[in-house]
């Protein structure tokens, strides 16, 4: 149980971390392509560097062995997707950095940042159902 509830409070600070940083960026008069760039910038480097490596670790310590392969499955894939998000977040703000804000690198920047909240509830859900079979 408390790999589940470690993994929600990471998510959670992270989710408040994006909330103070809006509140700052209004209060100080940040234009909306430079609140979005840090956005992302925050977002990637906590989901690489607290996120993830929870999620691998976690998950891992699961001790049913006939959940192994399923477990193998659904961190190869959910893993793999988490990963290529992060990526394209890095991609998104270089090129944010690179041409400017353009609606296209908007819309791209907001539905990746979408899929990496949308993949971080899958995963604790199925975290909270595996703890609740027990």
């Amino acid at each position: 149980m408390s790999e589940v509830k470690n993994l929600q409070a990471e998510i959670t600070r992270w989710e408040d971390d994006l909330a103070a940083l809006e509140e700052e960026c209004t209060a100080e008069g940040w234009t909306e392509p430079e609140k979005l760039l840090f956005t992302l910038q925050r977002t990637a480097g906590t989901y690489r560097q607290r996120v993830l490596p929870r999620i691998a670790v976690d998950l891992h310590a699961l001790p049913d062995s006939e959940a192994s392969a399923a477990l193998t499955a659904y961190n190869t894939i959910i893993i793999d997707e988490l990963v290529q998000l992060v990526a394209r977040l890095e991609e998104v703000r270089l090129e944010l950095i690179r041409f400017g804000q353009t609606p296209q690198l908007e819309l791209q920047a907001v539905e990746t940042l979408a899929a990496l909240r949308a993949l971080g509830k899958v995963v604790l859900r199925f975290g909270q159902e595996v703890l609740r079979s027990w």
